[in-house]
Order: C-alpha cells, then structure tokens, then sequence
C-alpha cells in the first residue's frame, strides 16, 4: 500500500519536537578555536579518495607530509597578482597532500623563479595563465618532493587552493565521532566537571588504567557491597575532555579549577590516589607513580601514553586513527592554546604540557592580493617512543556461550566454552591467533608489520592500537579480558594471571583505602585488574 502523505499539522508539531530536542542539547557545533580550519559538509566514511566529491571534503583536512615531530611540511608557491592595477608579489606556503596514485593533471608553467607565466592573448586582452598538462606520479609514500620531477606546488592554483582536479587524487581526513572536538569550551567544561564528580562521590578507593588504556575506577569495599561496579571513564566526551586538560596542563590544575591534580595528590578531602601506571615504552619497569618521576620526558610519556588513549576513547571504535585526524584534532580544540597571537604577530603565551613548535606560515590576502603571516603551534612529539609489548602481555580469551540442553532438548543454560585460550591482544591484532579467516579481517592492527614507533607517528600508532583493543572487546561476547574477580570457568587462575598487565605495585601507604584483592598487584596470586567492559 502506497504510503500517504503526513497532514500538514502533523508535520509542522514534528517540526516544533525536532526544534525543540535541538534546542535542548548541549551546544555542540560551535566556531572552532582555529578560525582557518572549516569544515564543508563532511567526509563519506569508508569511500576512497576517488568516490569523494570535492564539496564532501573537510576543507583543507587532508593527509599531508609531516616532519617527525607532526609538524606539516610546507612548500613556497610564489605569486604575481594584480590589485587596482598594482602588481603584487608574494609567497603562500602550502602544504604536500598525500595522493594515491599517477594521474594526468594540466598544470601552471612557472619560470625559473617560480612564478606563473602569463602570455598575451593574440587577439589582445589581459594576460592568461600558460598551462601544459603532466602525469603526476607520487612517491610510494604518496607525496611528491622536491627531489622528484614536480614540485607539490604544482597541484595548487595561482593563489594557493588545491586544483579541482587534484580532489579526486587526495585523502581526505575521516573524523566520524571526533568531530564532537566541534563542540563548544562550556561543554567541554561541564564534562570535566562531570569527570571530577564521578571520582568524588566517595565509591573511588583507586584508579588504574583498562586493558585500552582508559582511566579506570576501583571501587571501595562499602560501593562494591552496595552494587557500584569497578568501571572504565568511557563516555567519549569526557575523555576528550580528560585530553584537552592533560594536552594542556598535565595534572598541575586544581579540581576547583576543573583540573586533574587530585588523581596523583591529596586535595583536602578529595583524590590523593597517587594515580600509577606504566610507561608503555618501558613496560618491564614496572607501574610508576606520576610525583616520583624525575625527568620532564619521563612525566611527558607518562601523560602522553594517557592522552592516547583517551583520544582513541573519543574516536569511533571501527576507525582508524593517523597522525593527520590527531592533529586536526589538536588545531580545532587549540592545543596547544595560544593566547594573544594575530596576523603578522606570534603568540603572547602558548599554554601546552608538551613540548612544542611554532611554525610561522606564509598567506595571501584574497582582497588585496598583500602578504601576510599566521603563526601555527603544534605539539612536538619527538620525544616520543612506543612498543606493543602492553598488547603482547594482555590476555584475552577467544570464547563461545554454549546452551545446554537436557535429555528432551530443552534449553536449561548456559556455559562459556573457550575456543582459543591463552591469547594476547597482540595475536589477534597481529593475524597470528587461531582465529577465523573473517576475524583476522576485521581485528587488526593498521600497521602490522611496525612493532615499534616512535615520534609523531608513534603517537598515532599507539592511539590507534587502543582503538583497534576497543573494537575487540566491545560488544563481542566471544572475548573476554581478564578481570575482577577470576571467572569461575578459567581452570588454572594462577596461570591466567601470570601474563595480565593490569598490575600495581601492592603498596598500603599509596592505595590505603584499596578493598583486598583488588587493584594492582605485581604477585601473580592477586587481583588481574582490566574491565571487559565495551565503550558505550
């Protein structure tokens, strides 16, 4: 039957809910803090760069060549305008997108310094571009360079926009749920809020990090008698709002100030958990508390191991995370902030935990054709290093609920039979667990072959394995993490828990109000500690 059309009142009090609900949710797509980033209407996920139309690309959010430390490489495109008769000359820096393979492109001729050669029509009248067309071939990285026959400067127009016919050859950045980062600073504010709260109602007794990362609630003896269940900081908006505050203070803010100093000291009443955890670069050394490293960089990978994880909370769990979407993500949440910067004037103060760089980018004014400068500030991850060895020594069984039935075939329960005991994350990510050639498929790392990272790409690389660890646990019956308490089922507890690195070193002193048998122990006897939980 063929559907009939909605009254015109119908439709209008649909119209009044919707405005309504909208109305009533937190206000989410505000003018981001880099006023040079837009967004058009959004990238199409899972499309490859060549079924991308140009108007579904984030503006200029594209992959680009980057220096170890994350810092976009830039390249000089000289220019020749003309303004109220006046010729202008100048220089736009542009950055090198990454392409996905040869394609024929007419370019710009330039002279040898650089500039567009204009020809004089025959019949008379202003001068046009001389163009001639090329076969583009990109390196096998995907980026052309100075060194090779054209520079990336080709695949820009006279005033420094991407060539339309370039667009189909490039990648865009797919941000899915980290667009939430499009959020105004009074959400933000209110999740960390919300943050703090939850770890002061009294039910903490300590904090340690899940199998992916996340900050973790132990709960005090009275909160597990009263029901109050350990569990992970998993709502997305609040780990992206954990991450701008580390990305930019650290734990050095006061919870009254909406900071993060109670998880590692004592604020009055509130915190003092003396928050620990290992270094996932230095992973045999052991949990380490925060206000007992001594070194800046030790205390930068402390934290920056933390920030990966909570950008990855933040993400879609069936994405993968690059180096380019991070720092997009810091450029439209500004981190790091700089204060009191303009055109042609750097910043008066940039507030970063991080080290970082400033990067001065040169700009044309599309009005008078005039030269200016914006000065960028990016995170230096340089002094960042990773392994897997955290995924290598995290067990997780590959399981099935099996019914049981009685003699006359009725279904009387249940029991968990495990298929593949003994795995680690690592083997599954990898490809090398006994698992279904389907599985294999869909559980893995982005980059297999690399174990170990480090720089910018590092930093990627373990946000992105924290993302690849959620999309394995979450809402997949068939694995399990090792958690709190043993499951009844597991035949040899001491062995399963030989291998689980969700262990604290057991000190009564630091965690005094820890209930027995849970949290962090080094003793393979003791408590394991990751939740099994899914990010909701």
């Amino acid at each position: 039957m063929k559907k009939q059309p909605l009254p015109y009142f119908s439709c209008a009090f649909l119209l009044l809910i919707i405005m309504a609900l909208i109305s009533c949710q937190e206000q989410m797509y505000e003018p981001n803090p880099d006023e040079s980033l837009v967004l058009k209407r959004g990238g199409q996920g899972g499309k490859s760069p060549a079924d991308v139309e140009q108007g579904d690309l984030y503006g200029d959010l594209l992959e680009e060549e980057r220096t170890f430390a994350g810092v976009p490489v830039l390249y000089p495109l000289k220019y020749r305008a003309d303004f109220q008769d006046q010729i202008v000359e100048g220089i736009i820096d542009v950055p090198n997108p990454r392409l996905n393979g040869p394609f024929e492109l007419t370019i710009y001729v330039r002279d040898e310094f650089g500039y567009v050669v204009m020809d004089a029509p025959s019949g008379g009248g202003d001068p046009v571009p001389r163009t001639t067309t090329v076969m583009i071939y990109p390196g096998d990285d995907g980026f052309l360079n100075d060194e090779g026959e054209f520079s990336p400067v080709v695949l820009y127009d006279m005033e420094g926009e991407i060539l339309e016919d370039v667009v189909p050859h490039v990648f865009p950045v797919e941000q899915g749920r980290l667009n939430l980062i499009r959020t105004n600073d009074g959400v933000i504010t209110n999740r960390m809020a919300e943050v703090i709260k939850n770890f002061g109602n009294g039910t903490v007794a300590d904090v340690i990090r899940d199998y992916c990362g996340r900050l973790f609630m132990v709960r005090t003896q009275e909160a597990l008698n009263l029901g109050i269940a350990d569990k992970p900081i998993d709502s997305p908006l609040e780990n992206l709002a954990v991450y701008y505050e580390i990305m930019l203070n650290g734990f050095s803010r006061s919870a009254i100030d909406n900071g993060l100093l109670f998880l590692i000291e004592q604020e009055g009443d509130f915190g003092g958990f003396r928050f620990q955890s290992r270094l996932d670069s230095r992973w045999n050394e052991g949990a380490q508390e925060f206000g007992g490293l001594l070194t800046g960089e030790e205390k930068h990978h402390f934290v920056a191991n933390l920030a990966a994880s909570c950008i990855a909370a933040g993400s879609d769990k069936t994405d993968f995370l690059i180096i380019d979407e991070i720092v997009l993500v810091n450029r439209f949440m500004g981190i790091p902030k700089a204060i009191g910067n303009d055109i042609d004037k750097p910043a008066d103060q940039v507030i970063s935990f991080f080290p970082y760089i400033e990067q001065e980018v040169r700009m044309m004014d599309k009005t008078d054709k005039h030269q200016y400068v914006k000065y960028r500030y990016y995170v230096d991850y340089s002094f960042f290093n990773y392994t897997r060895q955290k995924f290598e020594e995290t067990l997780i069984d590959y399981c099935t609920i099996v019914g049981d039935y009685d003699s006359l075939g009725n279904l009387v329960g249940s029991h968990v039979e495990v298929l593949a005991p003994n795995l680690t994350l690592n083997d599954i990510l990898m490809g090398d667990a006994p698992l279904t050639a389907e599985a294999l498929e869909i559980y893995r790392y982005t980059q297999k072959a690399e174990q170990q990272t480090s720089g910018a790409l590092g930093f990627a690389n373990q946000a992105d394995d924290y993302v690849q660890a959620l999309e394995v646990v979450h809402d997949n019956e068939e694995f399990l993490v090792w958690k709190v308490p043993t499951p009844t089922w597991a035949q040899n507890p001491v062995l399963f828990r030989e291998y689980a690195p969700f262990n604290y070193i057991p000190d009564e002193e630091v965690h005094s109000k820890k209930p027995e048998g849970k949290g962090d122990d080094e003793s393979t006897n003791t408590g394991g500690g990751g939740s099994g939980g899914g990010r909701r």
